[in-house]
């Protein structure tokens, strides 16, 4: 692995918790969540499988896949600046021969029936709707600006090969929005789980496979708890960290 030499004066490198990875981040940007490591670690492919990873951001996710899971990853970003930072990130880890990062809008990029997977964690607030962000990389990130809702499905419908998935993580609130556009654009929802932070609280956010053209069939997982107690992982995030492993009932 680089030791991080190519870090600019506007980055941090930042330890991710598999395989001694680190990515590169902007000091006063956009920066990853437990989000990643969830959306990761609720991807279930044999390796080398080929993935997209759309608005893949500072490649947590691609970088995360590829070396723990051992996928094959073309992340595609539509900020030049990121992609580029991304680059270095993948340079860093030593993962050139199983990451690429493009710099594309997802709705021009590639051509049809290519994608094993299509993996994303997309901008989820409707433009119009709260404070667009002064900072145009969590403006992007946040509000669908660039991408909507049905924009992503329409294009990654497009980009999948029959019986191709789609992995998403989304806000909980939005779940009718997102049920509802998969099967307008004919991915069919397959498996959810619901994420909470603990026990007591409602559901934040949800991560969902569908399947293109798929059968009606959907299969609601466990819940997920985040916290045993105020600060304390429970012993189901700390496997989520260690190797993206969830429990085998999910």
């Amino acid at each position: 692995m680089d030791n991080g030499s190519n870090k600019r004066d506007d980055e941090t490198l930042d330890s991710l918790t598999c395989r001694g990875l680190s990515v590169l981040q902007k000091k006063q940007g956009y920066r990853y969540s437990l989000d990643a490591y969830l959306l990761a670690a609720f991807v279930d492919e044999k390796p080398g499988t080929g993935v997209i990873d759309i608005g893949s951001g500072s490649g947590v996710v691609s970088l995360l896949l590829a070396a723990e899971k051992g996928l094959t990853v073309t992340g595609v970003e539509i900020q030049d600046a990121i992609a580029e930072m991304s680059r270095r990130s993948v340079e860093i880890a030593g993962l050139q021969e199983r990451v690429k990062i493009v710099c594309a809008d997802i709705r021009e990029y590639g051509s049809s029936g290519q994608a094993d997977v299509i993996v994303t964690n997309p901008p989820y607030r409707p433009a119009r709707s709260g404070r667009i962000n002064a900072d145009q990389s969590k403006a992007l990130a946040r509000h669908e600006i660039s991408l909507d809702l049905e924009a992503l499905l329409e294009r990654s419908y497009a980009l999948l090969k029959p019986g191709g998935r789609f992995y998403l993580v989304y806000p909980a609130w939005r779940l009718p929005d997102l049920m509802s556009a998969m099967r307008k654009f004919r991915i069919e929802p397959k498996r959810i789980m619901l994420v909470h932070s603990t026990m007591q609280s409602s559901a934040e956010i949800c991560l969902v496979c569908g399947l293109k053209e798929g059968g009606k069939e959907l299969v609601v997982l466990s819940p997920f708890i985040v916290f045993a107690q105020e600060g304390i992982y429970t012993t189901e995030m700390e496997g989520v960290f260690r190797n993206l492993s969830l429990p085998k009932s999910h």
